[in-house]
């Protein structure tokens, strides 16, 4: 019997090409289908809710993989047994059994992107945050940002036809 499963995770995508695997450089979605392939003894594809760029953070990242075996899967401990052999750089928060057809690409909802943009030079957050060297003009920043308010199609930055 084939079963589903949607893996919770986040990462620090600092040392990584981005989520989607590449010939020649470390991604986050290898990395975790080699560490789920060696815990259950096959090879296990998953699939993202998306695909982040080289170096890019997520902290609410949802995967799915399915799995074909006599009994289900004990899901605590092998989310405990991926966080002891995925690098610092991953964290596998949950594991749980989905509908066979359930998506995590497809299936979403809503996906949220911060960016965080400072003029001190930090040496503890310089992994997630832009340092712009100049003075920012929020006023001029804010009045900006009202503008898009203006507007309620935004179609122009969707991939369409998906």
């Amino acid at each position: 019997m084939t079963q589903r499963y949607f893996i919770y995770l986040a990462y620090n995508g600092s040392k990584f090409c981005g989520w989607q695997i590449q010939p020649h450089d470390p991604s986050v979605q290898e990395c975790i289908e080699d560490a789920l392939g060696k815990l259950i003894r096959t090879p296990t594809p998953i699939v993202g809710a998306g695909r982040t760029d080289s170096g890019v953070h997520a902290q609410k990242m949802i995967a799915h993989f399915d799995y074909t075996g006599e009994a289900p899967l004990d899901t605590t401990n092998l989310c405990r047994k991926l966080n002891i052999m995925l690098p610092k750089e991953i964290a596998i928060y949950d594991i749980v059994p989905v509908k066979p057809d359930a998506h995590a690409r497809f299936d979403a909802t809503a996906r949220a992107y911060k960016y965080y943009i400072t003029e001190k030079k930090d040496p503890f957050n310089f992994d997630f945050v832009y340092r712009h060297g100049t003075p920012l003009d929020y006023q001029a920043m804010n009045e900006a940002a009202k503008r898009l308010f203006d507007y309620e199609d935004f179609t122009s930055f969707s991939k369409l036809h998906t």
